[in-house]
């Protein structure tokens, strides 16, 4: 079927305009002209019409127009197809120029676009920047919140710690020094205990080889002390030395008693029949005085001073007094003579006291806190 050049121009003309997006008012206006004029051309010129007014059989004079206005709209629909043809052509004609200007256009168009998005950007102003923008200051605002509390934590955590430790630190503290100090009584509580002990021992047993010999000085007697009296000895009973002995050393004094009682005599005669028992006598005072010397307390005086049990007293110093004939009480020493030391009762009642007495154990003296 044979087709008109008008509409191979109103086609092209159509894919033309599709190619050009950007033109959207002017496709559409072109398609409808397009439309009207393919359809009138299509009819009018093809056989189908031809046979349709052969077989009828109009009188042209009778198809006349009944009005002016019906013809002259005829003609203007024909005539505006001649000027959409015309146009057609003139667009093919064209076609490279126009196509260029609108991709030139379609480039202006979109780096106006993009410098506008620049200089808002520039401006701070861009909607999707500013979007973003709020997005991190959000986010930036709920991590500077998060590090203030867990500041916050840590503090409180690191003064609990500080707290804690302080105690811990007292409480040790305290407890290491009721230590020591326990420690150090129990120490010298044993020390105490051992030299009472040694002390106990020595006041038992005594060690001859610590009793040294008394020394006396010669001095001026002074005019306002009374004048020594002499002492009376008396006789240390035998009692007291046989229960101080051990056993060993009494089997030893009764063995050499044994031996020189029956040591034999070599000169004959009554004066030697005699004279052996006053031997056996005198042997017998010796082990006495053996025994007793044994027994003796360290006492002595020098430089005014008193030596009893390795401890010095001097004039002034409160004691207390016990013995076996007397009972124990508090006293002063007044005076410190050369064998004896006088003693101030607490009533104002004086007391002499010899050396021999406090060696002997019959006096004792201690110290008093005064």
């Amino acid at each position: 079927m044979h087709k008109p050049k008008s509409f191979y121009r109103s086609h092209n003309q159509l894919g033309f305009i599709k190619a050009c997006p950007s033109v959207v008012q002017l496709r559409e206006i072109t398609i409808e002209l397009s439309a009207v004029s393919f359809v009138k051309m299509s009819y009018f010129g093809s056989p189908l019409s031809n046979s349709y007014h052969y077989n009828r059989e109009y009188d042209f004079d009778d198809t006349k127009y009944d009005d002016e206005d019906d013809r002259d709209q005829h003609d203007s629909r024909f005539d505006g197809s001649d000027e959409d043809t015309e146009d057609a052509s003139e667009t093919d004609t064209g076609h490279p120029e126009e196509q260029l200007e609108i991709k030139e256009q379609m480039y202006q168009d979109k780096l106006a676009t993009l410098k506008k998005k620049l200089q808002q950007l520039r401006d701070g102003t861009h909607p999707e920047y500013n979007k973003k923008v709020k997005k991190l200051e959000a986010q930036y605002h709920e991590r500077l919140n998060l590090n203030d509390i867990y500041r916050e934590y840590m503090n409180e955590s690191i003064k609990r710690d500080y707290a804690l430790e302080i105690k811990a630190a007292a409480k040790d503290f305290e407890e290491k020094k009721i230590d020591l100090r326990e420690t150090l009584i129990s120490d010298l509580e044993d020390k105490k205990r051992t030299i009472e002990t040694e002390r106990c021992s020595m006041e038992l047993t005594g060690d001859s080889m610590e009793v040294k010999p008394a020394m006396t000085r010669k001095l001026r007697r002074r005019p306002n002390e009374p004048i020594p009296l002499p002492e009376k000895r008396r006789k240390v009973p035998t009692a007291q030395i046989v229960y101080l002995l051990d056993e060993k050393e009494m089997e030893n004094d009764l063995r050499l008693i044994r031996e020189k009682a029956f040591i034999p005599v070599r000169k004959v005669g009554e004066t030697s029949s005699i004279s052996s028992p006053n031997h056996n006598l005198a042997n017998f005072s010796n082990l006495q005085s053996i025994s007793e010397h044994q027994n003796l307390i360290e006492t002595r005086i020098e430089d005014g001073k008193l030596l009893y049990e390795k401890r010095w007293f001097h004039r002034g110093q409160s004691i207390f007094v016990e013995g076996k004939d007397q009972p124990k009480m508090a006293a002063t020493i007044s005076a410190v003579a050369n064998d004896c030391i006088f003693v101030k009762k607490q009533n104002g009642e004086k007391v002499r006291f010899f050396l021999a007495s406090l060696a002997r154990g019959k006096v004792i003296i201690k110290r008093r806190a005064s």
